[in-house]
């Protein structure tokens, strides 16, 4: 059973298990649990973890972002350190893993659920939750448009360059984001108005139903797969709550 033949409902609940138990879960041992039966799942699914490299390089940067503020704020523990006013905790390190783990796992599973489904079945799966399809549309729409506003800013990128523009060091990138991103804050607003006065030409929403090329329904997988993640979640949220009544 592919990725591709799930329900994007399904994908829905699986996301909503992996960001719950990110939340709860408050040990190394837990979160390191957690995020290998996320990586498990795409690989058994999908068979390679390839598309995941970039996001390996953006955790890395976010991990010393977050052991940094930890090392000088954090105030929990034994004091190991001190320089000046520097103070340096035991349980800093423990807190930065900690943060660094559960930032993993909801980047991932964010990952995981935007990239497993097509613009038309995010589109489907909120028309089933009753959501009306002028609303619903939107969704679609603004994943088809990611792509195109990469390319966008590639261009504009490059002809910046062209125009005697350095983008060679980070201090560079920092200085030339003005200079680029405000002619792609103009191309974006005239390409949303084109397209949204193309679908007022076209008639969009002036009828309350319409039809797609493709439809969703459950498949008798998906109904077993969604109630057990839902029956883990209710087990787990009765555990947490019985103790405090």
């Amino acid at each position: 059973m592919g990725l591709s033949k799930l329900d994007p409902r399904t994908k829905l609940a699986w996301y909503v298990l992996m960001i719950y138990f990110s939340l709860i879960s408050g040990t190394v041992v837990q979160l390191c649990l957690v995020l290998l039966a996320g990586i498990m799942a795409s690989l058994i699914l999908t068979g390679s973890l390839k598309q995941y490299k970039v996001v390996i390089l953006i955790l890395l940067f976010l991990g010393l972002q977050i052991l940094v503020v930890q090392l000088i704020f954090c105030r929990e523990g034994v004091l190991i350190y001190q320089w000046g006013i520097l103070k340096i905790y035991s349980e800093a390190l423990p807190l930065a893993i900690t943060g660094l783990l559960k930032a993993s796992i909801i980047v991932f599973a964010s990952m995981q659920f935007f990239t497993s489904a097509s613009p038309q079945e995010f589109t489907l799966m909120l028309m089933k939750f009753k959501i009306p399809y002028r609303f619903a549309m939107l969704v679609g729409l603004s994943v088809r448009f990611l792509p195109l506003m990469k390319a966008e800013y590639i261009s504009i990128i490059d002809s910046q360059r062209t125009r005697g523009l350095r983008m060679e060091s980070a201090w560079d990138n920092l200085k030339g984001i003005f200079p680029t991103f405000l002619p792609f804050l103009y191309r974006s607003v005239r390409r949303a108005t084109e397209t949204a006065l193309a679908m007022e030409l076209r008639g969009y929403g002036r009828t309350k139903t319409r039809t797609f090329t493709s439809n969703i329904a459950l498949k008798p997988y998906d109904t077993v797969l969604i109630s057990a993640m839902l029956v883990v979640i209710i087990i787990s949220l009765t555990s947490k709550v019985l103790p405090l009544i």
